[in-house]
C-alpha cells in the first residue's frame, strides 16, 4: 500500500515538473517572440527596390457586371478578354463603397469574375491623379484560413496533445524565419550564421516541445545540428565543384540590386535555403532513431554500446531510402514545369546537366539527402555514448 502511494506521488511529481517546463519553455518562446518584434520595429527594412506610394490591395466583392467582352480562349475552357465590374470594397479608406473596376483577362492574367465573386483590387491612387482600380487577383485569405483550420483539426484529431505541440512548434519556427531569418540577411548578416542558429533555435524548441527537456531531445538535437554541419562541408566541397552560389539562383538579379544597397550576402544564400529545406528531415529522422533506441534501452538495460550504435544502424536503414526520396520528389516535383519548358526548348543532356537549374536543383535535393543519410550514424554513436554514461534511463513515459 506504501509503495503504491509512493509511485502515485512520483508520477505527480513528475507531471507537475513536466508542465513547469512546459511552461517555461512556453514563456522563453513568447519572449523571444517580444525581442524579435521589438528588434525589427527598432532596425526595419528600409530598402525597397520598388515603392508603392499610392498603391494598396483592398478586399471588394462583385456586385454587377457593367460590361464584359470575352471570347473563349482556344484549347482551354479559359476566357479572354475584358470586363468591368462594379465592387463593392471591404477594406481600405474606401471601405463601404462601390467602385467601378476594370478586368484584363489574358493568358498569364486570367481572373474571371461573377456577381458575389470575392477579389483583391489594386487601388492606385497617387497624389493629385485621377485613382485606377484594377482586378488583382481571388480574395484567397477565407480559402486559405479553412486549409489551416482543416489541417489544425486533423493535426489535433490524430496526434491530440503532440499534435498541439507540433502545431505550435511550426508556428515557432515560420516565426523565427521572418522575424529573424529573412530580416538578419536582408540586413547584411551572414547568410550561413543567421541560417545556423535559426536551425539550431528550431530544433531545439519543436523536439523540447515534442518530447520535453530529456537526453533524448538532448541527443536528437545535437546530432541533427552535428549532421547539418557536416553537410556544409559537403555543399562547400561541391559548389566549388559546381561553381554554384547564390548567383546562380534565379533571382540573382534582383538580389543583387538588394546587396548593393544593404550589404547582403548573395553568394551565401544558397546554403541558408538548403539548410532550412533539409531541416525537416533531418530532425525526423534524428528523433526517430533516438527514440527508437532509448525505448530499447529501457526495455532491454543489458544492451552494450556496440549493441545500441548496430540497432540504431540497421533502424536508420529503413528509413533512409524513403526519407531520402521524399527530400529528391518534393525537389523533382516543384520542377517540373520548368523541366517541361526545357524539353520544349529541344534541351540537350548536356545543357540540362550543365545548366543553373537542374545543377541547383541536384544540390539542393542531394545535399540534403546526405545530411540525412549522415544523421544516422550520428545518432546512432550519440545515443550509445549518452545511453553508456548510465545516468539513468528514465525517459518520457509521460510524453507517450
Amino acid at each position: 500500500m506504501q509503495n503504491q502511494s509512493s509511485e502515485t506521488g512520483r508520477i505527480k511529481q513528475n507531471k507537475l515538473q513536466k508542465h513547469r517546463a512546459d511552461l517555461a519553455v512556453l514563456a522563453v518562446m513568447i519572449l523571444l517572440t517580444a525581442v524579435l518584434w521589438a528588434a525589427n520595429r527598432m532596425w526595419p527594412i528600409s530598402y525597397q527596390m520598388l515603392t508603392s506610394e499610392g498603391i494598396s490591395y483592398e478586399k471588394g466583392t462583385v456586385t454587377q457586371i457593367l460590361e464584359e467582352n470575352l471570347e473563349r480562349e482556344q484549347g482551354s475552357n479559359r476566357y479572354r478578354g475584358t470586363q468591368v465590374l462594379m465592387v463593392r470594397m471591404k477594406s481600405g479608406e474606401l471601405k463601404g463603397k462601390e467602385i467601378e473596376v476594370s478586368n484584363e483577362l489574358s493568358s498569364t492574367h486570367n481572373i474571371l469574375s461573377g456577381v458575389g465573386q470575392n477579389l483583391v483590387i489594386k487601388v492606385d491612387a497617387p497624389k493629385g491623379i485621377t485613382p485606377f482600380y484594377s482586378v488583382f487577383n481571388y480574395d484567397r485569405s477565407t480559402g486559405i484560413l479553412m486549409l489551416l483550420v482543416l489541417f489544425a483539426v486533423l493535426m489535433i484529431l490524430t496526434g491530440g496533445m503532440k499534435g498541439v505541440r507540433s502545431m505550435l512548434g511550426l508556428a515557432f519556427a515560420l516565426m523565427l524565419i521572418m522575424a529573424f531569418l529573412l530580416p538578419a540577411v536582408y540586413h547584411g548578416w551572414s547568410p550561413v550564421a543567421a541560417g545556423i542558429v535559426t536551425a539550431l533555435l528550431i530544433a531545439v524548441f519543436s523536439m523540447v516541445l515534442l518530447n520535453g527537456t530529456t537526453r533524448k531531445t538532448l541527443t536528437a538535437v545535437t546530432a541533427t545540428m552535428l549532421g547539418v554541419l557536416v553537410s556544409a562541408v559537403i555543399y562547400y566541397i561541391f559548389s566549388s565543384v559546381l561553381h554554384l552560389s547564390g548567383f546562380n539562383m534565379e533571382e540573382a538579379e534582383e538580389l543583387i540590386l538588394i546587396q548593393n544597397n544593404t550589404g547582403m550576402n548573395v553568394s551565401q544564400l544558397l546554403f541558408t535555403g538548403i539548410l532550412i529545406s533539409s531541416l525537416g528531415a533531418v530532425m525526423d529522422m534524428t528523433m526517430s532513431v533516438a527514440s527508437s533506441l532509448f525505448e530499447m534501452k529501457r526495455i532491454h538495460p543489458e544492451l552494450s554500446q556496440r549493441e545500441i550504435f548496430r540497432s540504431g544502424m540497421e533502424i536508420g536503414r529503413d528509413m533512409i531510402g524513403t526519407m531520402c526520396q521524399t527530400l529528391v520528389l518534393a525537389f523533382a516535383g516543384t520542377g517540373i514545369a520548368a523541366l517541361l519548358v526545357m524539353i520544349s526548348y529541344g534541351t540537350t543532356v548536356n545543357q540540362l546537366l550543365s545548366s543553373d537549374y537542374v545543377a541547383l536543383e541536384l544540390m539542393n535535393s542531394l545535399t540534403g539527402s546526405m545530411a540525412v543519410i549522415l544523421a544516422v550514424p550520428i545518432t546512432a554513436f550519440i545515443s550509445a555514448a549518452v545511453m553508456e554514461k548510465k545516468l539513468g534511463i528514465i525517459e518520457d513515459k509521460r510524453n507517450g
